[in-house]
């Protein structure tokens, strides 16, 4: 007899525990069953998104910072960010003004110039009513008194209010999320356990600073430049933009930004034919927003990343127009790509946009990708105020006597913030013979609550302002310092 063409192949029914490929009642039961007759077998439990563990962090660590305020922020945070318009003056700006005026949005400027008018006279006539009240006595009038009969004051503080007064300098605050700032030890202390460390580890690591050091001046009036025109739905609108168009030049009539981003570019407060450097300038909101004042003599464009450079350079083409653009205004803008703390450039620039890399808040809650949340990314979320403070260093140095600097993030962490503000001030007083100071611009961006609520000392920011989301106005978040190098 002839073999068989097909041997017989003994089958064997094995019950898979995983779940099924294609869904089905049956293999759902089945797979029920068997957890409820092994109830001793563990169970695989999906991991968390990045998502979940950004929004888990910011609950533990925001809310004690925050307080009471940190629900409100939160479900801004979670919720759709609202944006600007910028008027594109290098196209047909009084086309694109009559359109966003008919879509219901109100110009920023004039409602600004509005406010800050009326603040500027209520504190003038609040001035005067003081002068007015105030009693003048005379010295002839008043008794005399002798230095003999006067009790001699010591100098010297006593031994047991000294004592109390000692600050240990090996003490940590560990889990005080006060409205202090913050210190911090460089992460090389933590070489080879990067990997294996809690993110509450990262905050334990900042202590409580002296502010001795950084000299603060008050500003009571910002400018907001004549040419630059940004137009906003009103407070409670929810609408969207349409997308921009081409005019007869060809360049897009309009650009849309989150309206926190308008604050660091006001803050610089640009003058004609200086010299502007935007260190991390990707993906370019920024950079055309400073040009479209029509204020710098040249700008250079820095970004240590060759995509989001090349992201500027789209930005500003299609916005300013191919070759020269119109106006010759692309003439006055450069491109640089490295490492910003690279430049060397020392004493070269009037203004300097310091705008660093951060947890970027608003992106770690909505999207998983490029998130600096996921467990891989736990070493570079480490590194990034150390990245940050040095950042901020080199762009102080590359300041003119008598310069500025704004300092940046989009995130609500005040390690980042001002911690690396103080951070990065406190080392080059040390290091350097400079002086800076911090510019505090708390009443003059009051005329800006019609807008967004932007924090200051009052509620807890020791050095520059934070636009916080909210439902209402839903900017932000977007942290920004303002420092000088004094003439």
């Amino acid at each position: 007899s002839f073999p068989p063409l097909f041997p017989r192949v003994e089958v064997r029914r094995v019950l898979s525990t995983s779940s099924t490929r294609w869904g089905g009642v049956r293999m759902k039961r089945k797979k029920q069953e068997l957890r409820a007759e092994n109830p001793h077998l563990p169970v695989r439990q999906q991991e968390k998104s990045a998502r979940s563990l950004a929004l888990n962090q910011f609950d533990q660590y925001y809310a004690q910072f925050y307080g009471s305020r940190w629900n409100s922020i939160r479900l801004g945070l979670l919720s759709r960010s609202k944006y600007c318009a910028v008027v594109n003056n290098f196209a047909e700006p009084e086309a694109t003004v009559n359109l966003l005026k008919s879509l219901g949005c109100f110009d920023v400027r004039d409602k600004f110039d509005a406010k800050n008018e009326s603040r500027l006279s209520y504190s003038n006539e609040l001035d005067e009513v003081k002068t007015r009240d105030v009693e003048t006595v005379k010295v002839d009038d008043a008794p005399a008194s002798h230095a003999s009969d006067q009790p001699q004051k010591s100098l010297s503080l006593d031994a047991e209010l000294a004592r109390e007064r000692y600050i240990d300098p090996e003490e940590r605050v560990i889990g005080d999320m006060s409205s202090s700032m913050y210190d911090f030890v460089p992460t090389k202390n933590l070489k080879g356990s990067e990997d294996f460390i809690e993110e509450s580890k990262h905050y334990d690591y900042y202590k409580v600073p002296s502010r001795d050091v950084i000299p603060i001046e008050k500003c009571d009036n910002i400018t907001f430049p004549e040419h630059l025109h940004v137009f906003a739905f009103p407070r409670n609108v929810f609408e969207t933009f349409p997308q921009p168009v081409a005019g007869l030049t060809g360049n897009l009539n309009y650009y849309c930004l989150d309206g926190g981003s308008l604050f660091p570019v006001l803050a610089l407060d640009l003058k004609p034919g200086q010299h502007v450097l935007d260190m991390c300038a990707g993906p370019g909101g920024k950079a055309l927003l400073a040009l479209q004042t029509l204020m710098p003599g040249k700008i250079v464009c820095n970004d240590v990343s060759s995509q989001r450079l090349g992201r500027v350079g789209s930005v500003l083409e299609q916005y300013c127009g191919t070759g020269s653009g119109v106006g010759d205004v692309r003439k006055t803008v450069s491109f640089s790509k490295g490492c910003a703390t690279e430049l060397l450039e020392y004493g070269v620039y009037d203004r300097v946009l310091c705008d660093v890399p951060c947890f970027s808040d608003r992106h770690s809650v909505s999207s998983d990708d490029e998130n600096l949340f996921a467990k891989k990314m736990i070493k570079n979320r480490l590194l990034l105020p150390e990245e940050q403070c040095r950042l901020l260093k080199a762009g102080l140095l590359y300041l003119k006597p008598g310069g500025s600097l704004v300092y940046s993030t989009c995130t609500l962490s005040p390690v980042q913030n001002e911690g690396v503000v103080n951070m990065a001030l406190k080392s080059l007083w040390e290091e350097t013979s400079y002086e800076f100071y911090v510019t505090d611009l708390t009443e003059a961006l009051k005329p800006f609550r019609f807008m967004c609520k932007i924090f200051g000392s009052k509620q807890g920011i020791g050095l520059g302002n934070l636009v916080v989301p909210n439902i209402c106005n839903n900017y932000g978040p977007l942290y920004f310092c303002k420092i000088t190098r004094k003439s």
